[in-house]
């Protein structure tokens, strides 16, 4: 039996390309990865609405390799492999960080990400102490190929926040995956996606309860004009031995015009009995009655759309952001609602 050689696409050769002068350690493997199963396409279940082969063509730009990171990075790992493809390919290039928040500590990182007509992957490796908390802000702009893969472990009585704010790009995927591996520890994953024409952002996310007595909190919002994409997968996992858990998850998409598209998969996965958990998805248009009251009171009507959509979006930002880093995300949210309406 004869079997042919998978034929790359243009894009997936210029990758291949820079992946084999990559100096970094990475690199072969990541490289191996690509000549052997390709990048993802919509037939790959978890990127059925994010198609990477066609959306990363030769025209994109590859990423300068570090080497410097690369070095640092590996000395001080936590885990053994990345295991997924957007890790691989930001360790094939020495895009990887590495931040671990000891006990007792509390600490704040930020995270930009993306670049015009570029290719970013980007993997991060967080490791939360007991009783620790971490917040990471994460926001993403620019209209080449954004890729983030967070990999989190929360210990006893810790606390992780995250919030996501993205603008979409051809492609922008961030991932986030959670392991809450210590009794009482607490999750807030909140997002929210704004797309324009063109645009194409998606969120996803697992999150796996592996200890007892943990809470998870997370809201999902975005909006689509016509012509833009936004996609949220969002897996909720709860293990045997993890009893107690309180786990919610919900997201809300807001289609801003005809011809505008998003794709919501909420899923909850339980496999203890005492348990409080629950999911809720919904995608529609403006609310038209609260457009309507707005008006009656005089408000123009693009001035009343603007300020509903704000509000709508604003409810994701985490209570406990530090206050200046909440009011530039909602800076950012009333300038992107400015060039969109």
């Amino acid at each position: 039996m004869t079997v042919l050689a998978r034929i790359p696409s243009e894009g997936e050769a210029v990758l291949l390309a820079a992946l084999a002068a990559s100096p970094v350690r990475g690199s072969a493997r990541a490289r191996s990865l690509i000549e052997g199963a390709g990048l993802p396409t919509r037939r790959v279940e978890s990127w059925r609405w994010s198609d990477l082969r066609q959306a990363l063509t030769s025209d994109i730009a590859m990423p300068a390799p570090d080497k410097a990171k690369d070095r640092a990075y590996r000395d001080e790992s936590v885990f053994a492999s990345a295991g997924d493809v957007i890790a691989e390919l930001a360790i094939g290039f020495g895009r990887e960080r590495l931040i671990k928040v000891g006990a007792g500590q509390t600490v704040t990182a930020t995270e930009d990400l993306g670049s015009d007509g570029a290719f970013d992957p980007r993997f991060t490796e967080i490791e939360i102490g007991e009783g620790a908390s971490l917040t990471r802000i994460v926001t993403q702009t620019g209209s080449g190929v954004a890729l983030s893969s967070a990999r989190v472990r929360v210990a006893k009585g810790a606390r992780y926040t995250q919030f996501v704010m993205a603008e979409g790009a051809k492609l922008a995927r961030i991932e986030t995956h959670v392991s809450i591996e210590g009794e009482g520890a607490r999750v807030e994953l909140n997002g929210a996606y704004l797309c324009g024409a063109g645009r194409h952002a998606d969120l996803s996310s697992v999150i796996e309860h592996k200890a007892p007595d943990g809470e998870t909190r997370q809201l999902i919002k975005g909006v689509a004009r016509k012509g833009g994409r936004g996609v949220f997968q969002g897996k909720i996992v709860v293990d045997r031995g993890a009893q107690k858990t309180d786990a919610r998850q919900r997201h809300h998409g807001l289609l801003l015009e005809e011809g505008a598209e998003v794709f919501a998969k909420p899923e909850l996965m339980i496999h203890a009995d005492d348990v409080q958990c629950a999911h809720g998805n919904a995608v529609g248009g403006l609310d038209e009655t609260a457009l309507f009251y707005m008006r009656s009171r005089g408000v123009p009507k693009s001035e009343a759309r603007a300020l509903l959509i704000e509000a709508f979006l604003a409810e994701t930002i985490p209570a406990s952001l530090p206050p200046a880093a909440a009011g530039e995300l909602l800076a950012r949210m009333r300038a992107w609602l400015r060039g969109a309406l």
